[in-house]
């Protein structure tokens, strides 16, 4: 996948982080296909994939496309008819299992909530899972899936990002955009003090794909802040940064919230180590400077 010709497959060209990926993208030629795009691919029908195997050329192939509403996913915990179990776990299946009879290389974008939170933050080679009771469904179709991936190829790369957020995109709001826009609502819940996390700065992951693929890299790759922060510190940062009045922030506790067994599971020590990427040679942005960096690009208005 070296050669800059080669074509790259992306599904889920128009997702948050997809969408920036794409528009970042000068090295490969690019097929964009989305659910509802100009080429549309649904991961939850296999004759919709093996068509698309058949009908396009390309060296590699990028998986964007996810069910990424973690509370929703919640809902349907232990359910393996549920939508997000679907999408993935059995779309990432048939996505990988058609790699590997079309020879095409996958690169699939995992996440931090693989891990329970224990002993954070976590290197690629840390076991994930562990304690499922402390792992969101959404987390564990993330575990079946990079498990399935590495059972049925060898020819992959899984990428974890955590916490992503980026410059200005009216489609959906990230992490950065969610903590702006509900407290200008006065909305804005109490910030977990006490939650390490390490947010991925979205314009990283183009060139760290890009040269991974230039060096044929495959296994699993970390793209994430190197330096780890608490939600409470991120969000204090970045209304500071956009002129607000950080001292309005309330302070809140994971690990108070997470007694209450309604809520969610969500990694208490989370966060991603990224020194293996780092040492090929990508310099990854710090959580303040992808702030600083957002705030430019968004000219202070990130919505």
């Amino acid at each position: 996948m070296g050669n800059s010709s080669t074509k790259l497959a992306v599904i889920g060209a128009s997702s948050m982080v997809g969408s920036r990926f794409c528009e970042q993208q000068n090295k490969f030629p690019l097929v964009k296909a989305d659910l509802n795009g100009e080429i549309s691919v649904d991961l939850t029908k296999p004759d919709s994939l093996e068509d698309f195997f058949k009908k396009y050329e390309f060296g590699a192939i990028i998986l964007f496309s996810a069910f990424t509403d973690v509370d929703a996913a919640e809902k349907e915990r232990n359910n393996k008819n549920g939508i997000a179990w679907k999408i993935n776990v059995k779309g990432v299946e048939e996505i990988t299992r058609l790699c590997k009879e079309y020879s095409r290389k996958l690169i699939f974008i995992s996440t931090d909530f693989v891990f329970d939170g224990e002993s954070g933050p976590y290197a690629e080679d840390d076991g994930i899972g562990k304690n499922l009771e402390k792992i969101s469904w959404y987390g564990i179709t993330k575990i079946n899936a990079e498990q399935k991936i590495k059972e049925l190829t060898t020819n992959y790369l899984i990428v974890r990002i955590a916490y992503p957020y980026r410059s200005r995109f009216l489609e959906k709001d990230d992490f950065a955009k969610q903590i702006l826009k509900k407290f200008n609502e006065g909305t804005l819940y109490p910030m977990f003090t006490d939650q390490i996390i390490t947010p991925t700065y979205i314009d990283d992951i183009e060139p760290a794909i890009n040269l991974l693929l230039e060096k044929n890299s495959q296994g699993i790759f970390h793209v994430a802040s190197p330096t780890p922060t608490t939600p409470f510190a991120f969000a204090e940062n970045l209304l500071t940064k956009f002129g607000k009045d950080s001292k309005l922030l309330k302070e809140g506790s994971l690990v108070d919230l997470l007694k209450n067994n309604t809520v969610t599971p969500r990694p208490v020590s989370g966060g991603l180590l990224v020194d293996k990427i780092s040492n090929l040679g990508i310099t990854l942005a710090s959580w303040q400077d992808g702030i600083t960096k957002i705030f430019e690009d968004s000219q202070g208005q990130l919505i």
